[in-house]
């Protein structure tokens, strides 16, 4: 029976060390004293209780000898040497497990800080290349053809402001946000010959409004990618317009599913619109799609902020 208050006695100081790295675990990073506090008093006379078992019920029953005097004074210092001995062996391991893992997390951060430099000195040489050539072929097709050289500018400018709106989080002005709209239809309309049946109605809106960038290209863009844009009797639709209130701003689109359209298309630049929204406007928006077989539409309604709002 040796053995039985051997293996009792070690499996409760075995069970103090995880029972001890477990509140460590949860109540140090970061640090919450009075959790922590309340967890160590109530193992300690957990641990004493048990110490009492063992020392006055099990150790007498096992041997068949009678019950030793306890002295509380005493057992409560004994208890607490052997609880801080233990603990100590927790409190350490876990402490080692905390270093080891927070090591680990800023050799992962700056293994991606030195990949998202990376990313970046190539995001820096790409665009340049890119703007480099598209110069070269704008100045070779001048003497060619007109049309060419404007499609090449307009092409410039959409990639330029869409790389450098991409890296910005800010908000932009509503009216650069619309020349740019209108620059992918431009294109677009060059891409199919000025055949494009687009219904464009654009409200007066205040020269101060400012939104989320790339939003509402990336709304238009998937109107012209997706959409059936070469029927006369029913094109495309496109309104903007203000609220009666002033207080916020309608965007409306419709268009005509093509008929050879891939029916599970990737919806990557949907969830990107929604995704910057929420970041953007929390809970203040509101965005309505309706998708089926044969048309598409979407209402988006945002707030409106001023430029003196959104600086102030």
């Amino acid at each position: 029976m040796v053995w039985l208050d051997v293996l009792y006695a070690q499996g409760i100081n075995i069970l103090l060390v995880y029972l001890i790295i477990f509140l460590c675990s949860r109540y140090t990073v970061p640090l919450k004293i009075v959790p922590l506090t309340i967890g160590v008093i109530l193992l300690y006379w957990w641990y004493f209780l048990m110490w009492y078992e063992i020392s006055f019920v099990l150790r007498p029953f096992l041997k068949n000898s009678p019950v030793p005097q306890f002295n509380f004074l005493y057992e409560i210092v004994i208890v607490l040497w052997a609880f801080v001995k233990f603990a100590f062996f927790g409190f350490g391991y876990a402490i080692c497990m905390k270093v080891i893992k927070r090591e680990k997390n800023m050799a992962m951060i700056e293994k991606g800080k030195i990949e998202a430099e990376y990313a970046f000195l190539r995001a820096q040489i790409n665009p340049h290349f890119l703007f480099n050539t598209l110069s070269l072929f704008y100045a070779r097709s001048l003497p060619l053809s007109d049309e060419l050289s404007d499609g090449i500018v307009t092409l410039s400018q959409i990639m330029r402001y869409s790389l450098e709106k991409n890296e910005d989080s800010k908000m932009v002005l509503l009216s650069d946000e619309l020349e740019h709209v209108n620059n992918v239809i431009k294109i677009n309309q060059m891409r199919f010959s000025n055949q494009l049946q687009i219904d464009l109605k654009i409200e007066d809106t205040f020269p101060s409004i400012q939104i989320v960038p790339l939003i509402m290209i990336t709304i238009v863009e998937n109107v012209l990618k997706h959409g059936d844009c070469t029927l006369a009797k029913d094109p495309a639709v496109i309104h903007l317009f203000n609220s009666e209130d002033g207080y916020f701003l309608h965007l409306y689109t419709y268009n005509r599913k093509k008929k050879t359209l891939i029916k599970n298309v990737s919806g990557i630049g949907m969830e990107n619109i929604k995704k910057r929204l929420d970041y953007h406007y929390g809970n203040n928006y509101e965005l309505v799609v309706d998708n089926n077989d044969d048309f598409y539409m979407l209402k988006l309604k945002l707030p409106v902020f001023h430029q003196v709002d959104f600086y102030s």
